[in-house]
């Protein structure tokens, strides 16, 4: 997929220029405030939108943007949707994200490959030098779902020995942290679920190692990496790494309030955030003020999974499911088009990416 930049003259291109980045810097310190921003220009789509929401009894926050201007952003039901009295959900209010997380990881590995630290053709012995498999596996198979490798996640079972996995079983459900190590651990001894490069399997492995990989070459945390280089340089002043560090909280169907391991999630499902901030990430990730644009253009340069992201008819997209949240964020290259739900409640209550397709349409029936 192409992104298209034309100027008919270099003076108009010069101008251009300068007023992106007056005006990226502006937008990456804007903050929002409240539980609602309705753009007057767009009352018929805004009003069936929210109309549409308030009958699923959405609970959660939704954000729909176009280039720089919020459309509509609201928060729908409460932080703890078990205690009616806390806080009605507000724009800035914090969710778990799951694998939106995902971008973050691949933009700050292109950043490195960027400053010429790593290669996305390094192969994986380079880093795990221990590992069977190092010299058939590279950066960019991680990136792009094509390792083969075992999910320590999703198919934890296979992964780990089965007292092990009993055990993330028992803490997980406790809120209890697992040992750091223990993906590292059983990482060299995981059966690889097909031969690398051969085929796209989604696998949370990948991300796992890609956030090893920032520490080896950085020198620095993974939390440590992405605070000053992803959410510093993006103004995502709300977003956080922390264990439940969320304003929100979400019950599954038998009333428990849970999260992945802290040390599990690393790299692939570990960022705290809000619809303000990803409208943040969308727009600056676009206009590559995150990465340059050679690198955004090889992380899009797909019909199906890139770096960190899904790809499809000019648009990147990524949803994110933790044990009782999930979420889903949209940006439209051509249209500058940004959609971002975020739910405190499950994937069987709110689906995220269902009602993410729903806004799309309602948007095109009223964008004529």
């Amino acid at each position: 997929m192409k992104l298209k930049f034309s100027h008919s003259f270099l003076f108009t291109l010069a101008s251009a220029l300068i007023f992106s980045l007056l005006s990226c810097a502006s937008f990456k310190n804007k903050e929002w405030d409240g539980t609602q921003i309705i753009n007057p220009q767009y009352s018929d789509f805004t009003l069936a939108l929210d109309e549409y929401l308030q009958g699923l009894k959405y609970q959660g926050a939704v954000l729909v943007g176009k280039g720089h201007d919020i459309i509509f952003a609201k928060g729908f039901g409460r932080c703890d949707p078990n205690d009616e009295k806390s806080r009605v959900i507000f724009l800035n209010a914090t969710f778990e994200t799951g694998s939106i997380s995902k971008q973050m990881t691949a933009a700050a590995i292109m950043q490195l490959a960027q400053k010429k630290k790593l290669s996305v053709q390094d192969k994986l012995s380079k880093y795990f030098p221990d590992y069977e498999h190092g010299d058939e596996i590279t950066i960019e198979m991680l990136l792009n779902m094509r390792s083969g490798l075992t999910d320590h996640i999703n198919e934890a079972d296979e992964f780990f020995p089965i007292n092990i996995y009993r055990l993330i079983e028992k803490n997980q459900l406790a809120c209890k942290p697992v040992d750091k190590d223990l993906v590292l651990t059983y990482f060299y001894d995981a059966p690889l679920l097909a031969k690398p490069n051969s085929t796209y399997f989604y696998c949370n492995t990948n991300y796992f190692l890609l956030a090893k990989i920032i520490e080896q070459v950085s020198g620095m945390s993974y939390q440590d990496y992405i605070k000053k280089n992803i959410f510093k340089k993006a103004g995502m002043t709300h977003s956080n790494l922390s264990f439940q560090g969320t304003d929100t909280k979400s019950y599954d169907r038998y009333g428990r309030y849970y999260s992945i391991p802290e040390s599990l999630a690393v790299g692939c499902g570990d960022v705290n955030s809000c619809v303000t901030d990803l409208f943040k990430w969308n727009v600056l990730l676009a206009e590559g003020k995150i990465v340059n644009r050679k690198s955004l253009r090889q992380m899009i340069d797909t019909e199906s999974y890139g770096y960190g992201v899904y790809v499809k008819n000019k648009a990147m997209f990524h949803s994110g499911t933790t044990n009782v949240f999930n979420s889903y964020n949209y940006y439209d290259f051509d249209n500058e088009l940004s959609i971002i739900v975020l739910a405190n409640r499950p994937i069987y209550v709110n689906n995220a990416t269902f009602i993410a397709e729903n806004i799309k349409t309602l948007y095109k029936n009223f964008d004529k």
